[in-house]
């Protein structure tokens, strides 16, 4: 359409005119002010609604124009050489200009008609952006958005303005730009980024920075090697690496409801390696917020497998220990029992045992125990074929050698006083090591008794063997465990369910001044702290007994008064058939721990005390020359507070603002400057 100079000059007049009406007004308005004719008036503003010029408004049946505020989105290119993405009004894609798949990763058909939500880039996904759009949906138009973001290690600079299209409906441009040299970070930040990637690297420990939607933005090494991948392989991926979903999910929910106290979240979690394994990890993830909206969560975690495996290792063998020596005892008494049942009805019964003589053989062979019997000297004379299976020799190479000859040295003489005529009675569950046919040792439980011949005259013993390796080697283990426990110095103490003392160790008595004589069960746990703690230590049990475990600060009170602070692991089981609840507590001192932090305080106090009372003005700013602190003296000097100076332009408040500039920059640049007029 080839406008004439009249037409330019009635469009001049109109736009002037709703300059002064932001509102908006009607058609008939316009005519009526202007003088013009109603027909000519609404065909200016139909050619205008459609260049973007005016923005037309319905209410009802009223129609109201006014000049529209918003930038046509074909002349956006003239401002950028980025990439421009259009949102109509329901935040679907409508046009994209520019270089596309080089800042974004995908073509332009790709993006067409696709709603936002479904575009994982940074420039959709930032927290930031996301509240400025769903802003939009409801109707408000806020101020044009400016941020910048990383993508692929490569900064951008993202602007968010609202425009209107060809066809006069109107939406949002996105502006994507890459950022030049001069619009990257400052060397100071760059050496602090590599020397926090340096620290993290070295550490064994995992180091995960995860964005609010749970894609990966940092690992360290450590993490990666642990998942076996390198770190460019988890560096975009969405979620924790190895756990599920549904742990990123709780962790974010735990620290949406800590926002009010910007609290970090602390869990364990269970993970899936490559190989599919199982192991267990423990996450403490701290927000980070821009604006009061969540945009980061900094992780630190480590592997804590093999503690678990010690501890549920400790706990099963302690139930299967327990269990077995009920049964082997019960096993014992019944066997031992019977034999002397058998031995009693002998001179009645020995003809009808000649014909059971069989009989009782078979029973002996097919037993799990060493069945054995000796002449008056102690020679073998009968031994079951359980012995090969249990000490690895046949039953031909035992019979007629002596019962303690494959015995340790050192426990012959003691055992040869057992099988002495003048020794002749029953004994029961001595222990002694058996040297295994291939060299190794065997323990072997002896009980026996004493056998007379017609003449009740003593003729030699018969009894059982039972191996008793496995449990000796549960005793030594439980052995070193309580030496562990007697010798740590953290507290280690035992209760039931009303909180009376069974076991306590040694540190627990020295820390708590319980006199080694005393007797510990006599002791409540709440004889030892307040009624708070006490409470706060009921509680614990409570989570202990549904969760397994509780951790905790509480303090304990000494026999003589004395408050120790402590941190406190509560452990619930389960002890005996009855299913009884016993609690196991591990205490530490941390009154050292509490000093230092004191000390810092104290120490931070005292510095900025001292810069308080400085009489020469202290002003600390920022590499952009914002004010992030002052002290009392430059109130003084200024005139203003320190809430109004900090945040403001430090050049703004010297009568030469651009010599006040090139100074700070010369400070950053070269490290320092005196002097300065």
């Amino acid at each position: 359409m080839v406008y004439q100079e009249g037409d330019i000059a009635t469009s001049s007049r109109i736009l002037e005119f709703l300059s002064d009406f932001p509102q908006g007004v009607s058609i008939g308005e316009i005519s009526t002010a202007l003088t013009l004719n109603r027909n000519l008036v609404a065909k200016y503003l139909s050619i205008m609604h459609m260049q973007g010029r005016v923005e037309l408004r319905s209410y009802g049946k009223v129609k109201l124009y006014r000049k529209t505020t918003r930038i046509p989105f074909h002349a956006l290119p003239l401002v950028t050489q980025g990439c421009i993405i259009g949102l109509d009004q329901l935040v679907y894609i409508k046009e994209v200009l520019g270089p596309c798949k080089e800042m974004t990763g995908s073509e332009k058909n790709e993006l067409l008609h696709k709603p936002f939500s479904e575009i994982f880039h940074p420039a959709f996904t930032d927290p930031l952006v996301k509240q400025y759009i769903q802003e939009y949906r409801t109707g408000v138009i806020a101020p044009p958005l400016h941020k910048e973001i990383i993508w692929r290690k490569r900064g951008y600079n993202l602007s968010i303005v609202p425009c209107i299209f060809d066809d006069g409906t109107q939406g949002l441009a996105l502006l994507l730009a890459e950022q030049t040299g001069m619009e990257s970070s400052s060397k100071k930040e760059k050496n602090h980024v590599k020397t926090y990637q340096y620290l993290t690297h070295e550490t064994p420990n995992f180091i995960l920075h995860l964005s609010a939607g749970g894609e990966v933005l940092y690992v360290n090494e450590s993490y990666a090697k642990y998942c076996k991948v390198k770190v460019s392989d988890l560096l975009h991926t969405n979620g924790i690496p190895l756990a599920t979903q549904d742990d990123f999910t709780r962790i974010l929910n735990i620290v949406i409801q800590n926002e009010s106290l910007n609290e970090p979240a602390s869990t364990d979690i269970q993970v899936v390696m490559n190989d599919g394994s199982v192991r267990w990890q423990t996450w403490v993830f701290h927000p980070v917020r821009e604006q009061g909206i969540l945009t980061e969560l900094h992780g630190y975690g480590r592997d804590i497998t093999e503690e678990r495996e010690r501890e549920n290792f400790y706990l099963r063998l302690q139930k299967e220990f327990n269990q077995d020596v009920q049964e082997k005892t019960s096993e014992l008494r019944e066997m031992t029992a019977q034999l002397r049942k058998e031995i009693d009805q002998r001179k009645k019964l020995e003809l009808a045992l000649k014909g059971s003589e069989e009989k009782y053989r078979n029973l002996t062979e097919i037993t799990t125990d060493i069945i054995w019997e000796t002449d008056l000297f102690g020679t073998i004379v009968y031994i079951n074929p359980k012995v090969t299976a249990i000490l690895g020799y046949s039953t031909e190479e035992i019979v007629g050698k002596k019962i303690w000859e494959k015995t340790n040295p050192d426990c012959q003489e003691n055992i040869k006083a057992y099988f002495s005529d003048s020794h002749a009675s029953s004994f029961e569950q001595i222990s002694l090591p058996i040297t295994h046919k291939d060299g190794s040792e065997v323990w072997i439980e002896l009980s026996g008794i004493p056998l007379v011949n017609e003449e009740n005259q003593f003729s030699g013993y018969r009894g059982i063997g039972r191996d008793i390796t496995k449990s000796k080697i549960i005793q030594e283990h439980n052995k070193r465990l309580r030496a562990i426990i007697e010798n740590t110095p953290d507290i280690v103490r035992i209760s039931d369910i009303h909180g009376d003392l069974l076991y306590m160790n040694k540190a627990g008595r020295r820390l708590l001044k319980i006199p080694d004589s005393a007797d510990i069960t006599r002791y409540n746990n709440a004889c030892f702290m307040s009624a708070d703690d006490w409470e706060k230590i009921r509680e614990g049990r409570r989570i202990a007994m549904r969760e397994g475990i509780w951790q905790g600060l509480t303090r304990l009170i000494a026999t003589d008064g004395t408050i120790i602070p402590v941190s406190q692991v509560i452990i619930a089981h389960k002890k005996g058939k009855r299913d009884e609840m016993i609690f196991s507590t591990v205490a530490r001192d941390i009154s050292d721990i509490i000093r230092f932090r004191q000390e810092l305080e104290d120490a931070s106090t005292y510095s900025r005390n001292l810069i308080e009372v400085n009489l020469d003005p202290l002003v600390t700013i920022g590499p952009d020359g914002t004010i992030q602190d002052v002290n009392h003296a430059t109130e003084l000097i200024t005139g203003y507070s320190r809430e109004k100076l900090i945040g403001t332009d430090f050049c703004s408040y010297f009568s030469d603002p651009k010599k006040a500039r090139e100074g700070y920059e010369k400070v950053f640049s070269e490290g320092y400057v005196r002097d300065y007029p």
